[in-house]
């Protein structure tokens, strides 16, 4: 009698045993198909995936070794030679990759592709506690004092036929800093530019509608001009570094070189761009190849970056030319190098010898 209860109680915890591992079991294949009650909608499901594993349901899919793009992880990169930060989507970047020496001898993303490859001009003499390795953060750069009017600035485009004109005598349509750079200025701790704001005398006529050539050309020195009647510099200073970390500029990013021109580097702060808030950037100013430059802001009013555009730092799509949307190729301001046009997608016109650049260039006068 005692030995039947024994046998019917083992019985009894064998079928427990069993049903237990059926269900563990049936729990295990739910999650690991991914059917799990989540917003398939959100960026965060992936349906290979098991929650609180690394494990994919996938024998083929690679995990992702890519860095985070979060600050901590930027924080870690930062003193990395060579490190490469990621570019969210739509998001400002804390820290930027330098762009010292990234010039190439082909066309290439993120680069620009120079005509020059032996630099030896001048430029700021010592680095700001700005840059960290390989990476600057914009946040903590000093600007060049003052607020200087123009009231003689002179700038005329006329469009006539196949040709754009465009006249300036350099003398910006907003205020500037006081340059030479003031012993008094903190600018002066890492950049002493002894050059004052000259007027010079720009007139060029550039193509309404430049046509696509099969193989970009190079650039060096002046690449465009803006609508505040200001020439446009590549990314680097005279000695082949990212001129926009190194050099120091003034609050609307200008600064004379050694025969005066005042330029910019990247995007200019005055310059007015309406974009962003799901609009697409405005014109801000012309390449020398006839295409326009728009500011940072691409379709919908997505935040662009370099690996966003071309190797030439631009796209294709709709956008207002001339009074008329048109789907046109054309340039794109970012902030991160090489910040402007990185070659030319068309064939570029000369400044002459007012600008003091040819076409494609000529590396900017050392100080």
């Amino acid at each position: 009698m005692n030995s039947n209860y024994i046998l019917l109680g083992l019985a009894f915890a064998l079928c427990f045993v069993l049903l237990s591992g059926c269900t563990n079991t049936a729990k295990s294949d739910t999650l690991s198909t991914g059917t799990i009650s989540k917003d398939k909608n959100s960026t965060s499901y992936n349906p290979n995936s098991v929650p609180g594993s690394s494990e994919s349901n996938s024998s083929d899919q690679k995990s992702d070794t890519t860095p985070s793009t979060t600050p901590e992880s930027e924080e870690a990169l930062k003193d990395t030679p060579g490190a490469v930060i990621n570019t969210p989507s739509n998001k400002r970047l804390d820290l930027l990759p330098l762009g010292d020496g990234k010039y190439s001898t082909s066309p290439k993303v993120g680069y620009i592709y120079s005509c020059d490859t032996q630099f030896n001009g001048g430029g700021a003499f010592k680095d700001g506690p700005w840059i960290e390795g390989s990476v600057w953060d914009p946040s903590k750069k000093v600007t060049v004092d003052g607020a200087v009017v123009w009231k003689n600035g002179k700038l005329t485009i006329t469009l006539s036929g196949d040709k754009r004109r465009i006249v300036s005598n350099d003398l910006p349509n907003h205020t500037t800093g006081v340059f030479p750079i003031s012993s008094n200025d903190d600018a002066y701790q890492y950049d002493r530019n002894p050059n004052s704001i000259k007027e010079q005398s720009i007139d060029i006529s550039l193509a309404a509608n430049p046509t696509l050539v099969d193989n970009p050309s190079c650039g060096s020195g002046t690449v465009g001009i803006m609508l505040s009647g200001v020439p446009l510099f590549n990314g680097f200073d005279a000695g082949g570094r990212d001129a926009v970390a190194h050099e120091i500029q003034d609050s609307c990013g200008g600064h004379p070189q050694v025969s005066g021109q005042y330029h910019y580097h990247s995007e200019s702060s005055c310059l007015n761009d309406s974009g962003g808030k799901a609009t697409h950037s405005d014109l801000l100013g012309y390449s020398l190849d006839g295409f326009g430059i728009y500011g940072e802001y691409g379709e919908n009013g997505t935040l662009l970056h370099a690996a966003d555009l071309d190797e030439c730092h631009g796209q294709t799509h709709a956008i207002m030319w001339d009074g008329k949307t048109q789907v046109m190729y054309h340039y794109h301001f970012t902030e991160d190098f090489p910040y402007s046009i990185g070659c030319f997608r068309a064939k570029p016109v000369s400044l002459g010898a007012g600008g003091g650049e040819s076409p494609g260039g000529q590396m900017p006068p050392p100080r």
